[in-house]
């Protein structure tokens, strides 16, 4: 395990129980949908390029094999992979998106 892994207790709890059940990335990335449509808030506000968007929901992407955000900017919907979006969110939600960020960086 290595050091960064070791830092936070509580994000390393959070994701063995999405990826406690999961046998491969993309039951991960199920695992990581499921939590989000259970226990994240949306829409919530996020910036990408230095714009301004609304963040709808987050979803697996199966050709992509990562969350993909649908937000809206100026009536118009994007998908936009949850990575590149600073968000904006309540503890819930940034927990999650934090979980996901940590667990793809290990």
């Amino acid at each position: 395990m290595s050091p960064t892994r070791r830092a936070d207790p509580d994000l390393d709890a959070l994701i063995d129980e999405i990826t406690a059940d999961a046998n491969d990335e993309d039951e991960v990335l199920m695992g990581f949908e499921g939590f989000f449509d259970e226990q994240a808030h949306f829409p919530c506000s996020g910036t990408i390029l230095g714009e301004n968007i609304n963040v709808l929901s987050v979803a697996a992407d199966d050709d992509r094999r990562e969350l993909v955000a649908t937000c809206q900017r100026s009536g118009r919907r994007y998908e936009i992979a949850l990575l590149d979006i600073d968000i904006q969110a309540d503890p819930p939600t940034s927990r999650l998106i934090a979980a996901y960020r940590r667990w793809v960086s290990a």
